[in-house]
């Protein structure tokens, strides 16, 4: 997930640089996003594969 983390920031700061010079909006929200997704994409995934096995090891063992 390293490289997920390089692109993001990368594609992150492409969008960033592309959106200020043309003015748009959208296109740096999109960064953002992208940024978001890649830092914190990896952490919310196994957070919730932990609180579905977690979930369903405590129904089974009811």
């Amino acid at each position: 997930m390293y490289w997920v983390e390089i692109i993001s920031f990368v594609l992150f700061v492409v969008l960033m640089f592309i959106g200020y010079k043309a003015n748009k909006r959208n296109i740096m929200l999109l960064a953002s996003i992208v940024l978001l997704i890649g830092l914190a994409g990896e952490d919310f995934i196994s957070g919730v594969s932990e609180g579905y096995k977690d979930a369903t090891a405590s129904s089974s063992s009811l």
